[in-house]
């Protein structure tokens, strides 16, 4: 799948363990969720520009079509 939305987080991030907890499985494949935990991957993070998490970022073939800083409920990643 060319499309993904890459979920960027932290283990100490509030916000982020309550996105975590929506984010079933089942919504990760369905959407292709893919999650980075900015203190693993610092590469990645300095590559897309994270600043603050949690961060989600669209990626259509690869280029960014989205972005927003703080959490997202399923309804708006479904809507992106």
């Amino acid at each position: 799948m060319s499309n993904k939305i890459l979920f960027f987080s932290a283990p100490w991030c509030g916000p982020c363990k309550i996105v975590k907890k929506a984010l079933t499985d089942d919504v990760r494949e369905r959407l292709n969720i893919i999650e980075i935990d900015v203190s693993k991957s610092p590469e990645k993070s300095a590559k897309h520009q994270i600043l603050g998490v949690p961060t989600f970022v669209k990626l259509e073939e690869e280029k960014e079509v989205f972005r927003k800083v703080g959490g997202m409920t399923i309804e708006e990643l479904e809507s992106l």
